[in-house]
């Protein structure tokens, strides 16, 4: 248990992490409110299916500005201005309540603009984690965090359905917005490092393309999303399926369905607290866990509820199910954390909560029209086998997240990255040439090492990037890269992190020669055609930058 509660041992966490179990109460116990008084306000179904869609609506379409926001903008500033949101439109909403103003399209706005909050607040508070723990602790950290979310859950509704029932939902809103106070002021309190940079901050919708840009060409991310997007769909059918599953098949009511949830709930707790951190302490390698806590929760979950006679013979399987998905759903998050580097974590992890709710959702659709048509014990099997077959089977070989394990991403700059800064920001773009000289036998592994760099360079900013070889000369390539300006080429080389060097290195020994490969920078001018006077007076500085060291 000492283990597992590591990252408690970090003041800033801790108390963190303790306002973070109140805030999630609050927000389950607004779930429940709302729930409940679109009920009393209207008898459409429709209306009250549009409160999900409503609270889902700005992940859909914010995720990723809202990741681009956590890199650009102070993150402890934008978690507090966040929470203050929530506490005011909770606010709001629990004296519309309290004063029978609230009407279902009220409910349905509110809703809504709570969901912008928790949007634009969540990709900080992941992101932060980073900060507040050391590298060996992250991933119990993630697995508590998730811990407090799940015992929320369990807790939550059943202390708001309580307080709708004696004193009316509105006195649920006031709580969740009370509820905030707590991490306001353990964030407050907060006294934040923020790395120093001479360069001006990001524009926010430059932001979101860089982002969009590092997901495209990270492979490394791109697999621990794909494995989460597909985990996720499979997932999707427990939450979908259970109330119905209970309801038909198990023969049990309402306090039934709340029992199930929380037998599953309870399993999450344990398999945080006393699996994970067991299996992290034997070295037990990522793949394997995955591998097995999959199968875990297939059987034990959606198995169970599928083929079990009735509840209480299902309720050992759910709490094995739960621990095998808070398993690896905790270690999928893990593995989101320990693949991006500081500048672009919001982003990926904001990318990282859309793929959730598309998987979530699209799931959700699939096993739901194959329950209708099919059955729901038969829908559950499908989903247990196709996450056995694809998470524990075909994805474990082929798309292995132990070989993204141990990527070195500390900052690894470029030595004399600052200078030129006397050369305005926006001027560019800026097209960088490296000139190689590699043996003419030695050509095809070069040219093989290059379509790696390829994606580091646009990864980090590179607009467009291509390798030429000189037809008069077979031992000379020419890679160029194109950056949209020059505080954006400054920034490639504040992006650059340690991991990328062992590639680079690959590339560096195959240029044979006296000297260094030759780097060159050349400025664009947006079709003015004469040098300005400052730029030729900055000319041997530029020249001496241009040297290999630049990119050593």
């Amino acid at each position: 248990m000492g283990t597992s509660l590591a990252p408690l041992r970090h003041p800033v966490f801790r108390r963190l992490w303790g306002a973070n179990v109140v805030s999630n109460l609050g927000f389950w116990m607004q779930q429940v409110a709302a729930g409940w008084l679109m009920t009393e306000l209207t008898g459409s179904p429709a209306l009250v299916a549009l409160l999900a869609t409503a609270a889902a609506l700005p992940v859909f379409l914010l995720a990723l500005p809202a990741g681009a926001l956590a890199d650009v903008v102070d993150r402890r500033r934008l978690i507090i201005a966040t929470q203050t949101w929530q506490i005011a439109v909770s606010g709001t909403m629990a004296v519309l309540a309290l004063t029978d103003v609230m009407t279902p399209g009220l409910l349905l706005a509110g809703t809504a603009l709570y969901g912008l909050g928790s949007t634009l607040g969540m990709p900080p508070q992941s992101a932060i984690v980073p900060e507040l723990v050391p590298r060996e602790d992250l991933p119990q950290a993630i697995a508590l965090n998730a811990v407090a979310f799940t015992v929320a859950q369990a807790l939550g509704p059943a202390i708001g359905g309580v307080l709708v029932a004696t004193a009316g939902a509105g006195w649920a809103f006031a709580a969740n917005a009370v509820s905030f106070l707590a991490v306001v002021a353990v964030v407050v309190a907060w006294r934040r490092e923020t790395p120093e940079s001479h360069l001006p901050p990001e524009h926010v919708w430059g932001a979101v393309r860089a982002g969009a840009r590092y997901v495209r060409h990270a492979p490394p991310l791109q697999l621990v999303l794909a494995r989460q997007l597909l985990h996720v769909f499979c997932f999707a059918a427990f939450p979908a399926l259970l109330a119905v599953a209970v309801r038909d098949d198990l023969g049990a009511g309402a306090s039934g369905y709340g029992l199930a949830f929380g037998a599953f709930g309870v399993g999450g707790v344990l398999g945080a607290l006393l699996v994970v951190p067991r299996l992290r302490a034997r070295a037990v390698p990522i793949d394997a866990i995955v591998a097995g806590a999959t199968v875990l929760f297939a059987a034990g979950a959606l198995g169970t509820v599928a083929l079990a006679p009735s509840l209480p013979v299902a309720l050992p399987g759910l709490v094995l199910g739960g621990a095998g998905s808070m398993i690896v759903l905790s270690s999928l998050q893990a593995a989101a954390q320990q693949v991006l580097p500081a500048w672009v974590r919001g982003r990926g992890l904001a990318v990282s909560q859309l793929v959730f709710q598309a998987g979530l959702a699209g799931g959700a659709v699939v096993w739901g029209q194959l329950a209708t048509a099919q059955g729901t014990p038969t829908a559950l099997v499908a989903a247990a086998v196709l996450v056995c077959v694809l998470l524990s089977g075909a994805l474990a070989a082929g798309l292995r997240l132990g070989s993204v394990e141990g990527l070195d991403l500390d900052p690894a700059p470029w030595p004399g990255a600052h200078q030129g800064a006397s050369i305005a920001p926006d001027d560019g773009p800026v097209l960088v040439t490296i000139e190689y000289r590699v043996a003419e036998d030695r050509a095809h592994e070069f040219l093989t090492e290059m379509r790696r760099v390829a994606r580091l360079r646009r990864r980090d900013g590179a607009i467009h990037w291509s390798v030429a070889s000189d037809l008069d000369d077979a031992m000379c390539h020419v890679e160029t890269f194109v950056v949209s300006s020059w505080a954006e080429h400054e920034r490639q080389g504040e992006r650059r992190v340690r991991a990328d060097l062992e590639q680079l290195e690959r590339v560096w020994s195959l240029h044979e020669g006296p000297d260094r490969p030759v780097v060159r920078h050349l400025l664009g001018h947006h079709g003015r055609l004469h040098l300005p006077r400052a730029h030729l007076a900055r000319r041997g500085a530029l020249r001496e930058r241009a040297r290999p060291s630049a990119h050593d």
